[in-house]
């Protein structure tokens, strides 16, 4: 860092200081000679140097060990983020499907509920078609059993109003006025060939080809044993 340069720079300059001083010490008085005798092992005077150099290695390797500190936490936070990210996508990704699903929940209970008040409906109707039912059986209940109970007897007395119903019908039939009523109506019912039919008769080939609205030799063409033919 910065500071570390001044320091050593300031630590060179004062060493350089140091040994020139010393190259400079002279002889005082009393002295026999101007070094001190720890000179040659001390390989000169040595001043502050030595102690500022470590001072320095010990800041450079603190300000090293600081900066690989600072590097690791930076490329954990950057692997921090990243995971971060990876797991926000990710997680972005499950909530869209999710909505997704839930959307589908939705719908699916809405057509549910649809479906349900529509059954409601159907069997509120059912039910109300049954009670109708049953109130109606209970009605005619009364009339139902007098007819179950007295069926037997019903169908004796059916069978001897048919057996007089039949001789009624038989004696109408053999009275005057039944007969001139049934001829009346069959001539009637010859519309406009009524005159020819009642000269010639209804068996005639007149008759029959007016009746067919046809000619004479026509119809005897198709009927010849018709008398008149």
């Amino acid at each position: 860092s910065a500071a570390i340069k001044v320091l050593t720079k300031y630590y060179d300059s004062l060493d350089k200081y140091d040994k020139e001083e010393a190259e400079e010490v002279k002889v005082l008085p009393g002295e026999d000679e101007a070094r001190p005798e720890t000179w040659e092992s001390e390989k000169g005077y040595q001043g502050q140097s030595g102690a500022g150099t470590k001072v320095i290695e010990q800041l450079t390797f603190i300000l090293e060990n600081t900066e690989k500190e600072e590097n690791k936490a930076h490329e954990d936070e950057m692997s921090a983020q990243h995971a971060f990210e990876d797991s926000m996508t990710k997680l972005k990704g499950e909530e869209r499907e999710l909505q997704k699903s839930l959307a589908k929940l939705k719908k699916t209970l809405a057509d549910k509920q649809a479906e349900l008040l529509e059954s409601q409906k159907s069997l509120k109707e059912t039910v109300a078609v049954k009670e109708a039912a049953e109130a109606y059986l209970l009605k005619i209940k009364p009339g139902c059993d007098f007819i179950t109970e007295n069926y037997d007897k019903r169908g004796k007395h059916r069978a001897a109003e048919s057996k007089a119903l039949a001789k009624a019908a038989k004696l109408l039939k053999g009275t005057p006025a039944y007969k001139a009523a049934e001829s009346q109506s069959e001539l009637e019912s010859l519309g406009s060939c009524r005159d020819i039919c009642e000269k010639a008769g209804r068996s005639h080939a007149k008759c029959k080809a007016c009746l067919a609205d046809v000619s004479i030799p026509g119809y005897c063409a198709g009927h010849p044993g018709t008398d008149g033919c």
